[in-house]
């Protein structure tokens, strides 16, 4: 059981790391780029790579069963 529960709280820090990490560098790079008609569709693939990391250990669940 503990290490069952060792394993859960390592898995659960990578994740947070992960979307902390992949917000702050998105962020950078939101700030790097100029206003155009291109930085709405960069914004867009931002957005759906934040909610792949967020979504990751669902579908990671959903995969195990």
């Amino acid at each position: 059981h503990n290490e069952d529960r060792r394993r859960m709280m390592e898995q659960l820090f990578t994740w947070v790391k992960d979307v902390f990490l992949i917000i702050i560098s998105l962020t950078f790079f939101q700030i790097l780029i100029p206003d155009s008609n291109m930085a709405k569709y960069l914004k867009f693939i931002f957005s759906l790579m934040i909610l792949t990391v967020i979504l990751e250990p669902i579908i990671n669940l959903i995969d195990m069963k």
